[in-house]
C-alpha cells in the first residue's frame, strides 16, 4: 500500500501559481507584438539566438579562431614583415601597452624568424584540423536561424575551406594594410573603416549564401551583413582605448596564459556579434514583409 503524498504548502502552492500567472502573462505578451514593431523584432530575434544555441556557437567560432586563424595570422606576419616580432611591436604601439604587458605580449606572440617551415607546417595542420569548423559553425547557425533543411553534401568541406580562404585573405589584407598604411591622420581612420564595412558586409553576405547551398537571397542577408560588419569594426576602433586595460586585467593575474585568456574573451565579443547578427536577419526580413503585406492593403 502506497503511503500518502504529503500535501504540499499552501504559501509554496500560491508562489507557483504566482510564477505561472507572470509566465503565462509574459507569453502572451510576446505573442501579441506584431512583427513589424521593435518588440516584435526584438523578441524573434531572440528566439532564434536560443535556437541555434547562441552562446554555444559564439564560444565554439572563438576557439576555431584562436587556434586555427592566429597561427596563420603569425605565419604571414612573418612573411608580409621581415622585421622580428613585428606584429607583436605592432599590436604594443596601437595599444600603448606598459613594458609589463608588452613583455608579455612579446612571449606569447614572439614570432621570429628561425622556425619558419615548422611554424607554416603547424598553421597548415591547424587549418586542416581545426579551420573548417569555423565554416561549419557559421553554416549551423544561419541554418537553424532560417529553418533550412540542409543536406549534407561531401563538397561541403571545400566550402568550409573556401570560407577559411576568405578569412586568411581579409588577414592579408589587414596585414598589408598596417604595414604600408602610415601616419595617424583622422581621415586615414575613417576612410579604412567605412572601407573595411564595406568588405565584410560582402563577406557575411557571402558566406552564409554560399554555406547554406545558396537557400537564402542575398539582398535578405544583407542587413544582418552590415551590422555584423559595423559591430566587428566598432569594436576595432573601440579596442584601441580599452585593449590595454582589457589585457593587463587578466595579465596582473595570470601571467602570459592571462594574455592567451584575454585574446580568447575579446575573440568572444566579436564572434557573439556575428552569431547574433545572424539570429537577427530572419526578424528584419520579417519586419520588411510585414511591412510590405500592411501597406498593400492599404493601397488596395
Amino acid at each position: 500500500m502506497k503511503k500518502p503524498q504529503p500535501r504540499e504548502p499552501e504559501r509554496v502552492r500560491r508562489v507557483r501559481e504566482r510564477a505561472g500567472a507572470v509566465s503565462q502573462r509574459g507569453r502572451e505578451w510576446a505573442e501579441s507584438k506584431e512583427p513589424g514593431s521593435r518588440a516584435g523584432v526584438a523578441i524573434s530575434a531572440w528566439r532564434q539566438y536560443r535556437a541555434v544555441d547562441g552562446p554555444l556557437q559564439s564560444a565554439l567560432l572563438s576557439l576555431y579562431i584562436l587556434v586555427a586563424v592566429l597561427p596563420a595570422l603569425l605565419v604571414m606576419e612573418e612573411y608580409v614583415d621581415q622585421h622580428p616580432n613585428s606584429l607583436a611591436n605592432s599590436i604594443v604601439h596601437h595599444y600603448r601597452l606598459d613594458r609589463t604587458t608588452a613583455n608579455l605580449i612579446h612571449g606569447v606572440l614572439n614570432e621570429g624568424r628561425t622556425h619558419e617551415l615548422g611554424s607554416a607546417l603547424l598553421a597548415i595542420g591547424g587549418a586542416l584540423i581545426f579551420g573548417l569548423g569555423f565554416g561549419r559553425v557559421l553554416q549551423l547557425v544561419h541554418a537553424r536561424a532560417w529553418q533550412l533543411e540542409l543536406r549534407n553534401r561531401g563538397r561541403d568541406q571545400l566550402l568550409y575551406a573556401t570560407v577559411l580562404a576568405g578569412v586568411y585573405l581579409l588577414i592579408v589584407i589587414l596585414l598589408v594594410q598596417l604595414t604600408v598604411v602610415s601616419g595617424d591622420a583622422v581621415w586615414v581612420g575613417d576612410t579604412l573603416a567605412l572601407a573595411w564595412i564595406a568588405l565584410l558586409t560582402l563577406f557575411f553576405v557571402w558566406t552564409p549564401w554560399v554555406l547554406t547551398h545558396k537557400q537564402l537571397r542575398r539582398r535578405d542577408l544583407l542587413p544582418g551583413a552590415a551590422l555584423t560588419a559595423v559591430a566587428l569594426v566598432v569594436t576595432m576602433l573601440v579596442s584601441r582605448y580599452v585593449m590595454e586595460y582589457w589585457i593587463d586585467l587578466y595579465a596582473v593575474d595570470y601571467g602570459g596564459f592571462g594574455v592567451v585568456l584575454a585574446i580568447y574573451f575579446w575573440l568572444a565579443f566579436n564572434s557573439g556579434a556575428i552569431v547574433w547578427a545572424a539570429a537577427l536577419s530572419p526578424a528584419l526580413v520579417a519586419r520588411r514583409e510585414f511591412r510590405r503585406n500592411v501597406e498593400g492593403d492599404a493601397n488596395g
